[in-house]
């Protein structure tokens, strides 16, 4: 296997860069840049050449001797000064030769994977957390990263062995049936992982959510102030505000964090009769990103909050706009004016709070679509399992849990499948 190279900082010029090394040729780096071995996990600051006996830089050097590093390999970072042009040179040494090349995109974790340092999921969670933009998104991914989802699925899978133990005892003296109260325990773990697994599936979209966004929609008619509004929580304007009705013709989106929880906000068309075409098609994606969205914020400057074109059963929050002018007394209605900044606490307070209900009590998350339809499979062969009975056809059973061993393992520990390996892995930084 070659031995990769690659930055594991900033490509850009930085005050400090980290160049590393892994594999089988890492121990002859010394004598490739001319400078003295180093102690094992001990900072050294040496004298770098190139093969013309040039020097490169002054850096700190650290050798790693595995299989108790990253990625299970020996390896070798250099701290450079964060010159782009020294970076180069390193790779241009290092190019010319024989086996040695640069890392392909999330090559590191994936040998860590291959070399048993992290499992699937943990790798999974470690490519989230270097993406994770608000708490929230922090929270879930470093426990995963930390193994949270991987004990669980560990978990269901040694309770699925024990049961398949029992069932093969049962095939070879297929003259015994299976004591009453062992087959009581039998079922009993069964419904207990059933549970648990349909639980972890009603969890799966918040994880999905956590991860990309909550979808939050702003629908009300036009000039009640949605661009305004997002305008206001954006801090910026990335809506045209006007006078004139009709201004908003197609979704705007916004990213946003609300107290930890990532939110992508969209601004919508007014909705009204209209004979424009144009305003027609823009109201028409409106109610139907409004039916997708978690939360829906309908907008009134008035006290008329119905549309009975909208077909949804998410989160709805009245919110009456321009308060500075009116406010409306109605209990369960935000009052709010950004021309005043009046009530824009207590209404994000109020999407904050009902997301903050959505959250399950632990962090053992299904993050993937791989993890949920894995998990469904499961589900539907362990359901599969009670149309039979177990002294009649162990065998039908044993098959069942076999399949449900099978797609649990495949959540932390994909073997012999390349394709399924190279997608995952190759949506990791180059260096990671």
């Amino acid at each position: 296997m070659d031995t990769i190279f690659s930055s594991a900082s900033s490509s850009q010029k930085s005050a400090i860069k980290v160049v590393r090394v892994s594999g089988s040729e890492t121990k002859k780096i010394p004598k490739i840049f001319s400078f003295k071995p180093t102690q094992p996990r001990v900072a050294s600051l040496r004298k770098i050449y190139d093969q013309n006996h040039n020097i490169i830089d002054n850096a700190l050097v650290i050798y790693f001797p595995g299989p108790n590093t990253v990625t299970g390999e020996d390896v070798i970072e250099f701290h450079i000064h964060g010159s782009i042009v020294i970076e180069k040179k390193i790779y241009d040494v290092l190019t010319q030769l024989k086996g040695f090349r640069i890392a392909a995109r999330g090559e590191f974790t994936k040998r860590a994977f291959l070399n048993g340092i992290l499992d699937l999921t943990q790798a999974e969670g470690l490519n989230d957390l270097i993406n994770s933009e608000t708490e929230n998104q922090h929270t879930i991914s470093m426990s995963q990263y930390e193994g949270v989802l991987s004990k669980k699925v560990y978990s269901w899978r040694d309770e699925v062995i024990w049961l398949l133990s029992k069932l093969e005892a049962l095939i070879d003296f297929s003259d015994e049936e299976l004591p009453a109260e062992l087959e009581q325990i039998f079922n009993s773990k069964v419904l207990k992982i059933l549970k648990e697994m349909k639980k972890s599936m009603r969890y799966s979209n918040y994880a999905e959510r956590i991860k990309n966004g909550f979808v939050i929609t702003i629908l009300g008619r036009p000039n009640v102030g949605k661009s305004s509004l997002i305008n206001y929580l954006s801090n910026k304007s990335v809506a045209i505000v006007t006078d004139e009705a009709g201004t908003t013709r197609d979704i705007i989106e916004v990213i946003m964090d609300f107290e930890g929880f990532p939110v992508i906000l969209n601004d919508t068309a007014g909705i009204r009769n209209t004979k424009s075409e144009v305003e027609k098609i823009g109201i028409k994606r409106a109610l139907k990103k409004a039916e997708l969205s978690d939360i829906i914020l309908i907008l009134s400057d008035n006290e008329d909050f119905a549309y009975p074109e909208l077909n949804s059963t998410c989160k709805k929050i009245l919110v009456h706009t321009k308060s500075d002018l009116k406010m409306l007394p109605n209990k369960g209605i935000y009052n709010i004016s950004v021309k005043d900044d009046i009530g824009i606490d207590k209404l994000i307070k109020a999407i904050v709070s009902h997301l903050e209900s959505l959250a399950p009590k632990e962090n053992a998350l299904l993050t993937r679509k791989r993890h949920v339809e894995a998990i469904q499979r499961s589900i539907n062969a362990l359901n599969d399992m009670h149309k039979f009975d177990l002294n009649i056809n162990p065998e039908i059973a044993s098959e069942n849990l076999r399949i449900v061993a099978r797609e649990i393992g495949s959540i932390t520990n994909i073997i012999d499948v390349e394709e399924i390996l190279d997608d995952i892995f190759s949506s990791f930084c180059i260096g990671k």
